[in-house]
This record gives structure tokens, C-alpha cells and sequence, in this order.
């Protein structure tokens, strides 16, 4: 197991090959958490950075923290496109933003970040 430090881990997704390693990452690195939230967490973590790679250009970061004032694990994914993220449910196009839905659904908090040159999208999952 790998003791999460305070102030999070910084994962490279470029490195990270499969929706599968993402997950056994994101597991090695919250152990703490209930096995259900693990799962939870993975999942999210996955979409995000399939997400990031998928849409926008590289270098992607995909980082784990815990908000201890929150009692969540927050996953956050970092790439280097500035673009605003889709409206969730569209109706002309409804496979847009449909993985962003069930980030929604999973998630106790989600949003995102814009920045002039990135943007991260983040997610928080209770730990218990």
C-alpha cells in the first residue's frame, strides 16, 4: 500500500495505460476508504482522465488528495486545454457529456477549474 501524503500524489495519465490501471492506482493510493468508495473514486478517476485524453492536449496530471475538513478524496485531472466542458444531458448530441453524468451521480462535489492555458476537472468522494 501506498500511504497517501497530506498534500496529495501527482500521477502522470500519460503513463497510465488502461482504464485498469488507473483504477488499481487510484486503489493503491486510497486504502483507507471504504471499498465501495474506492470504487467509486476509480471510476470517476478513469472518466476524468479518458476525458482529458480523449479532448484535450497533453501533458495530463491526474492527482489524489484527501480534504480532511471534508472527510472526501478528491481526484483531480489536469490537461492543457482551456475549452469549458459540455453540457451535461445535451439533446443534440446526447453521448456528450454522458461520462461527466455519471461523475455527477458518483461524486459528492464536482467541477472544474479554468485557467488561461488548462483547465482541471475535479471530483470528491466521501471516505466512509
Amino acid at each position: 500500500m501506498v500511504d497517501l501524503p497530506d498534500d496529495g500524489l501527482d500521477l502522470a495519465v500519460g503513463g497510465v495505460r488502461t482504464p485498469d490501471d488507473i483504477a488499481a492506482r487510484v486503489r493503491q493510493i486510497a486504502w483507507e476508504a471504504d471499498d465501495r468508495r474506492v470504487a467509486d473514486l476509480a471510476l470517476i478517476a478513469t472518466e476524468l482522465a479518458g476525458n482529458a485524453r480523449r479532448h484535450a492536449e497533453g501533458p495530463w496530471r491526474m492527482r489524489v488528495s484527501r480534504v480532511d475538513e471534508r472527510d472526501v478524496l478528491r481526484v483531480e485531472v489536469e490537461d492543457r486545454s482551456p475549452s469549458v466542458l459540455p453540457v451535461l444531458g445535451r439533446s443534440d448530441d446526447p453521448a456528450a457529456g454522458s461520462g461527466l453524468l455519471l461523475v455527477n451521480r458518483l461524486s459528492v462535489r464536482w467541477g472544474f477549474d479554468h485557467h488561461e492555458d488548462r483547465k482541471v476537472v475535479w471530483a470528491e468522494v466521501p471516505t466512509r
